[in-house]
């Protein structure tokens, strides 16, 4: 499958990465550094670690042919990133990502580039459904997307447990985060 390498919006657009943009480096840095955000981060990335090991990070994202991540661009500055992936044996959904740094919250750019993401992943015509995991606390990512049309599925989350993270024994009660889901066809 063939991907756009940028994908324009209103305020803000998506770049796909290039491992050797420095500009994207200290982006990612900063966002895998910062303390007010670390906690909603996935920790398989490599948080709280030094430049030459985050560059090597988005050089293995580049080459995943399983995962497709681009750079928040907005008024020439790169912001944050959003991100699709899914398994190779598995096209039923995707899941998504994004992460915006601290001092552009707020400013509608994090809802933007979820809902172009969202947009050109229907576009593809490639899965059933996206989903997003967001920590039961943060209100204001499961608000986003919740405006975009994701719905907390139950169901969605034994399924991409399961499929994703081999995990069987799935309680939802005793778990601090939430599976949203969207159907895109």
């Amino acid at each position: 499958m063939k991907f756009r390498k940028i994908i324009k919006g209103e305020n803000c657009s998506l770049r796909i990465f290039n491992s050797e943009d420095e500009k994207l480096t200290e982006c990612i840095y900063k966002l895998f550094n910062d303390k007010n955000i670390i906690e909603f981060l996935n920790p398989d990335y490599p948080l709280l670690k030094n430049k030459s090991i985050i560059k090597k990070w988005i050089k293995k994202c580049c080459e995943n042919p399983v995962q497709q991540w681009y750079v928040i661009a907005a008024s020439g500055k790169y912001i944050g990133y959003v991100c699709f992936k899914w398994k190779s044996n598995f096209h039923y959904a995707c899941e998504i990502s994004t992460a915006i740094l601290n001092e552009y919250r707020g400013l509608k750019l994090g809802f933007e580039s979820s809902k172009i993401l969202i947009d050109y992943v229907k576009s593809l015509n490639y899965f059933k459904y996206a989903i997003a995991y967001t920590l039961i606390k943060n209100k204001k990512a499961s608000n986003n997307l919740r405006k975009i049309g994701f719905r907390k599925n139950l169901r969605m989350l034994y399924i991409i447990e399961k499929e994703f993270y081999d995990t069987v024994d799935v309680n939802p009660h005793n778990i601090s985060y939430q599976l949203l889901a969207y159907k895109l066809f």
